[in-house]
């Protein structure tokens, strides 16, 4: 039928919105159809939902065209579609949710391909998919051998020889811990990568690119890569804005472990931040860019900002693993806009925290800070036990030791006087 073509058509192109819609026109008023050229349009549909990432609108379809045309699924195309939505089920369920068996009814289905329908056109597809599913089993090696044979098979997916070298790339940065072995199969992956294809896939390779080169501890390729993702995000795709906060939170990172970039880095941050949606509860991310935009504030010296940031990343993630030195971080900003009382009930409760975790402080400088701050509000009696405190806590090379023993000095000789 014409009107299947003009879909499939439709789907090629990836505009969902208008297979679907066109989808529905023909089985609403496409006149007459017979049960399975019912099935042909709900077939197509279910694939629009799959590319949608819905698949459990498309997993009721493919049940619904089954009951139409019993004899379908003895098709691969559809067999490989059925496996493909469970799979994508079992990908996309919230976390926590995921169940297992999905991942393995797509695994039995793709097997039954590859044994009843070895010549399918699109073996190459199903190769791979079965790679995945073992990766997320944790199959590894098995994994890297399903995406080497669907590198040799015959596919109708134009992507899928850029798709394997990606997967492969991954597994050596992952879990074999290979970042140059991974950097060799991602310059195949772009080289192979056909033009014309969605932006967005080669937007994530550039970021994996990027990761590999910030593992090796070469930062300023692992910047150059991220600017070229960022180059690469096309806002004319559906998911240009996901791409788009993932590459300025990569950004942002990067350049905040390179010393002359925090502004920049700030920038990326910030626009990640407005980018993304905001969380409505405890956000390990969200946390992580305030606790590196408290930082970047430190460090040029915007103290307000960085105080702003430490309590955002402590609000984000209230059982962060490093609060006591975020709170040291408040404090030391506190020191530095001259507000010594707030110092002071940061340092605090930082060693309140630390009481109740049983994790005793034992950085001299730590007392230096609040012995200083008692020291600026004229409490000599409290910044002479500091200091002592802190003397006592000090190794014999301590940067600070002979300051620490001379405001001793000049604490007790106030309280004499007094």
């Amino acid at each position: 039928m014409e009107s299947l073509t003009h879909i499939d058509q439709l789907l090629a192109a990836q505009d969902v919105k208008k297979a679907e819609f066109q989808i529905a026109r023909m089985l609403r008023d496409g006149g007459p159809l017979t049960a399975a050229e019912q099935a042909q349009f709900i077939l197509r549909r279910a694939r629009a939902r799959l590319m949608a990432e819905r698949p459990e609108e498309a997993l009721e379809d493919l049940r619904t065209a089954r009951k139409l045309d019993s004899d379908l699924f003895s098709h691969p195309d559809v067999m490989e579609l059925f496996a493909d939505v469970n799979f994508s089920r079992f990908e996309l369920a919230p976390v926590g949710f995921a169940d297992r068996a999905d991942a393995r009814t797509a695994l039995t289905w793709y097997e039954s391909i590859t044994v009843d329908h070895p010549d399918y056109t699109n073996i190459g597809w199903v190769l791979y998919q079965w790679g995945r599913v073992l990766l997320s089993e944790d199959n590894i090696d098995a994994a890297i051998e399903k995406f080497q044979e669907a590198l040799l098979k015959p596919t109708t997916v134009p992507t899928l020889t850029a798709l394997c070298y990606e997967r492969l790339g991954f597994v050596q940065l992952v879990d074999r811990r290979d970042a140059a072995g991974a950097l060799a199969f991602f310059s195949r992956a772009a080289n192979t990568y056909p033009a014309g294809a969605p932006a967005s896939w080669l937007v994530r390779l550039h970021l994996l690119r990027s990761r590999a080169f910030r593992e090796q501890h070469l930062y300023t390729e692992a910047m150059g890569a991220a600017q070229t993702a960022l180059a690469a995000v096309d806002p004319a795709e559906a998911d240009y804005r996901a791409v788009l906060t993932d590459t300025h939170l990569t950004l942002g990172e990067i350049m905040a472990s390179i010393p002359g970039q925090e502004v920049d880095a700030a920038e990326h941050l910030l626009l990640f931040l407005q980018n993304s949606r905001r969380p409505q509860g405890v956000d390990v991310t969200w946390s992580r860019v305030h606790e590196t935009l408290g930082d970047l504030w430190f460090r040029l010296e915007r103290y307000d900002q960085a105080i702003d940031a430490y309590h955002n990343a402590l609000s984000y993630n209230p059982y962060h693993p490093w609060e006591i030195s975020l709170y040291y971080q408040i404090a030391r900003s506190h020191y530095h806009l001259r507000e010594y009382e707030k110092t002071i009930a940061a340092i605090l409760h930082m060693l309140q925290i630390a009481q109740t975790d049983q994790q005793p402080i034992t950085d001299y400088r730590v007392y230096h800070l609040l012995a200083n701050a008692h020291f600026a509000l004229e409490n000599y009696a409290e910044a002479a036990a500091t200091y002592q405190q802190a003397i006592d806590l000090a190794p014999p090379n301590a940067e600070h030791l002979n300051k620490l023993q001379t405001y001793l000095k000049f604490s007790r000789e106030l309280i004499g006087r007094r």
